[in-house]
């Protein structure tokens, strides 16, 4: 069981190097009419908001852009981003913990 444990464990920590990694290549920008969020993207209803943790998938956490939330421009979809971030990275951070001491 230890060793399945520790072999899940490096797996997530391989995918987690790789998403820190990630890079791209940005080739310009749209002009001002086509500069709003869109819609899409997770529904606020299948996550807990107060942790921003999936409802279906414990320890899967969302924020910002990747949630179905629509703001006007001016600083909204920022703020929401980085509010939704802070508390989906505090809980993941608390999450993480848990399963360690496990």
């Amino acid at each position: 069981m230890i060793v399945v444990i520790k072999s899940v464990r490096k797996k997530i920590e391989q995918f987690c190097e790789l998403l820190k990694n990630f890079t791209f290549m940005v080739n310009g920008t749209l002009d001002f009419e086509k500069a709003f969020v869109t819609g899409g993207g997770v529904s606020i209803k299948e996550i807990m908001p107060k942790e921003m943790q999936s409802k279906l998938m414990p320890g899967l956490f969302f924020c910002g852009e990747i949630l179905d939330i629509n703001g006007y421009t001016g600083g909204y979809n920022i703020t929401c981003a980085l509010v939704t971030g802070h508390t989906a990275g505090e809980n993941a951070a608390q999450y993480a913990k848990m399963i360690n001491q496990a």
